[in-house]
């Protein structure tokens, strides 16, 4: 079985730390990072100016949470999961249905063959 690899996965994360360690995870199983944004504003400018093939989200940023983001996303035909420490399910569910929500620390490589599996 052959595996897909995106090309220009959006990282959205505003910790430093796990940012690098979601980049490096994309990268060394064979994926490319666009970009990591770090707010609502840089996710939103960066989608709207470079391809983007799917996207991995924190829900709390410090200008918002990740649904104006996950809407654009939608609306683009885009995959993407929200990758978040936040546990009440229920704020997800209501805001962003369809959306595939994995708890941190997270396996960020194998939550992109989860979205390209889905795709």
């Amino acid at each position: 079985m052959m595996t897909f690899l995106f090309k220009n996965i959006l990282i959205v994360e505003d910790e430093m730390l796990i940012a690098m360690d979601a980049e490096e995870s994309l990268e060394s199983a064979g994926h490319g990072v666009v970009k990591v944004a770090r707010t609502v504003s840089e996710a939103l400018s960066i989608l709207r100016e470079q391809v983007v093939d799917a996207a991995l989200l924190d829900f709390n940023l410090p200008d918002g949470t990740s649904i104006p983001i996950a809407r654009w996303l939608e609306e683009h035909g885009v995959p993407y999961a929200i990758v978040t420490s936040q546990s009440p399910r229920h704020l997800f569910r209501e805001n962003l249905p369809r959306s595939p929500i994995y708890q941190k620390p997270s396996d960020y490589a194998a939550i992109a063959q989860d979205l390209a599996r889905a795709a």
